[in-house]
């Protein structure tokens, strides 16, 4: 597998995009670079692919293809890559497009993981630094009142690393029809006599509705509910995919095709539409859909990688996995709670709840 190491022009140190910066940093001599700066002056080199990289590719869409009917001899692929910089060999999971050396530390691109078929439209550069993530963190921690004394530590955020993971995002065009029955009530009252008048009416909507940036994850292994959570990101802040953004983070590749997640995003689509219709009737009461039909009029795909801070957390034997928008710091994870706490602030409510009713008591004799 090929690699690509990003260095420092002036002094051959490995290069990483800083967040807080939106620049490339060397960690050695303190240089930034722009990121056209840096298309100039790697194009060549990652534009270059040789022949054994195309056979590599094919060879592994193979055995997805043999994966995905069932046959897998192999018990999960392996991907071995050298280091360009210390020489060692590591193993990656095919899926594992940019990560860091185990041995040097140095961040390493592979290469023909993210190429032809594979490369990403565009990607949300990380904005948030591994500092600046922890802290919004912290933060959210201390919201929290019920959480166990000891729980926020900095300590536990040595692991914590940053990911590019891939989405498939959708815009559509299409006219949407609908015909349903609706209902009006008006009541008044004359004399001692009361009158209710029920009107029923049937409803035609028709509109040429646009939908943007409707996404579905792209990656079969990691944690749906967790990854969807730290969602929305802010995609005017994309930028035209270079493999040069993954340097210094960890990216993985898609494992899910359109085809895989075209019947999640075809029922987002109808569903945002039949909103949209059903929201043009909310001065009618019981309104009752009968029928509703689409025709698209066109669909763009966008292949996208965002950012997000992964840790995973141990406290009291408990591992808690956790994510962070990499660019807004929102965070999803599962957060313990003291139940001392909760059984203390109970016990203060009930309490209080037992004086008022003695205090009532005595008011009402």
């Amino acid at each position: 597998m090929a690699t690509v190491n990003y260095e420092c022009p002036n002094c051959g140190g490995a290069l990483k995009f800083n967040p807080d910066k939106q620049m490339f940093s060397c960690e050695y001599c303190f240089s930034d670079f722009s990121n056209a700066q840096i298309q100039q002056i790697y194009a060549q080199k990652e534009q270059s692919q040789t022949e054994d990289e195309r056979a590599m590719e094919a060879e592994a869409r193979q055995k997805a293809e043999a994966k995905a009917a069932g046959i897998d001899d192999e018990g999960g692929f392996g991907v071995t890559y050298t280091c360009p910089t210390c020489g060692a060999e590591i193993v990656t999971s095919e899926t594992t497009a940019a990560t860091t050396c185990f041995y040097c530390q140095n961040p390493v691109v592979l290469g023909g993981r993210l190429s032809a078929a594979f490369k990403p439209d565009r990607v949300v550069p990380f904005a948030l630094s591994k500092d600046k993530a922890v802290e919004k963190f912290m933060q959210m921690c201390g919201s929290k009142k019920f959480l166990p004394p000891g729980f926020a530590s900095k300590k536990q955020f040595e692991k914590m690393q940053g990911v590019y993971f891939p989405y498939w995002y959708v815009d559509e065009r299409n006219q949407s029809a609908m015909v349903a029955t609706g209902k009006k009530t008006r009541r008044w009252k004359e004399g001692n006599r009361n009158y209710t008048e029920t009107t029923t009416y049937r409803l035609y909507r028709t509109a040429d509705i646009e939908l943007r940036n409707v996404f579905e994850r792209a990656l079969k292994s990691n944690d749906r509910e967790m990854l969807q959570g730290v969602h929305p990101f802010d995609l005017t802040k994309a930028q035209p995919f270079a493999m040069s953004f993954l340097s210094g983070f960890q990216a993985e590749k898609r494992d899910l095709e359109k085809q895989d997640v075209t019947p999640n995003i075809e029922q987002r689509m109808k569903q945002y539409s039949e909103s949209l219709l059903s929201d043009t009737t909310s001065d009618f009461e019981s309104v009752h859909t009968e029928s509703f039909n689409q025709k698209k009029y066109g669909q763009l795909w966008n292949y996208t990688l965002l950012p997000v801070w992964i840790v995973t957390y141990k406290f009291n034997g408990e591992i808690l996995p956790f994510a962070i928008n990499g660019q807004t710091g929102k965070t999803y994870g599962k957060l313990p709670i003291a139940k001392g706490k909760v059984f203390a602030v109970a016990s203060i409510i009930a309490a209080a709840c037992t004086v008022l009713g003695v205090i009532g008591g005595f008011l009402f004799r």
